[in-house]
């Protein structure tokens, strides 16, 4: 129980300091990226990228793949994902990506990737959707 407290402290720590970084225009913890629950369709987010249809279909498995990889590393927990796994999940999904992209497509990319995985419902949940 001791150790659920505190992790629910630091991720309560966590999600303090994002909200206040992105409230006040810091650009220091999210670099480019848009608020952290901005929804995204997957219509908008291909056609955003402007991507031929080969290097679409690579983009949605990977993608699909990150998908998958996530609701098996998580779907017995009810906190939410420790920084570090997520950290290495989104390293590893992003360095497949990556050559697959022009700089001004990854840049894209990069800003938007996270809007696909927002939930519909509730925004502090993990998503079930893509």
């Amino acid at each position: 129980m001791n150790k659920k407290l505190k992790m629910l402290v630091i991720a309560i720590s966590i999600l303090t300091v994002t909200a206040c970084a992105n409230a006040s225009g810091s650009r220091q913890m999210g670099g480019d990226r848009p608020p952290r629950f901005e929804k995204i369709s997957e219509e908008d987010f291909y056609s955003g990228l402007n991507l031929n249809s080969d290097i679409e279909a690579k983009l949605k498995v990977i993608l699909s793949d990150f998908k998958v990889t996530l609701d098996e590393t998580f779907k017995d927990s009810k906190m939410p994902p420790e920084m570090e796994i997520m950290k290495e999940l989104i390293e590893t999904r992003d360095s497949k990506v990556e050559p697959l992209l022009t700089d001004a497509q990854y840049k894209t990319y990069k800003k938007t990737v996270e809007g696909l995985f927002v939930p519909d419902n509730d925004k502090g949940q993990r998503p079930n959707n893509m």
